[in-house]
């Protein structure tokens, strides 16, 4: 039996593509070696983060981010017993500021392209959540409110 949680978080100073690429190729290399998987999801200041694999590696990664002056507003969404894994490979979803440029080893298309998986778990529909649902994106949580005032 893997683990399985869901997070999202602030980040407490802005990322451009460079430090996204640097945060991808230092997690992909810690958490393979944990023998964790998952998906990364970062847009505009927000992160989503869906870690899967054995309960001590998971529950240590997750203490470790919750500790992690880079992250502020560290929420737990999901936690979840799984029997397989959703995220076999360890990936990094972002809106990549350069166009043209091959994507960086580990780069998924989850933001741009979307996800075709018949996955709908609640884990799954979160990812899709924070993809598609306005508020996710906290400038246009603050766009509506100035609009509304």
């Amino acid at each position: 039996m893997l683990h399985s949680l869901v997070y999202m978080s602030s980040s407490t100073t802005p990322f451009d593509d460079d430090a996204l690429e640097a945060v991808l190729a230092h997690a992909r290399e810690r958490n393979t070696a944990a023998g964790l998987s998952g998906l990364l999801v970062h847009r505009d200041g927000r992160f989503m983060q869906l870690l899967e694999g054995p309960y001590d590696a998971v529950m240590e990664t997750y203490a470790r981010i919750v500790g992690d002056p880079r992250h502020d507003s560290v929420a737990l969404l999901v936690e979840e017993s799984i029997h397989t894994r959703r995220f076999p490979e360890w990936s990094m979803a972002y809106d990549r500021g350069e166009e043209g440029h091959e994507p960086p080893a580990g780069f998924s298309d989850f933001l741009p392209a979307g996800d075709s998986s018949a996955d709908t778990s609640r884990a799954r529909e979160l990812l899709r959540w924070f993809r598609n649902h306005p508020m996710a994106d906290p400038s246009a949580a603050q766009g509506k409110h100035r609009r509304a005032a």
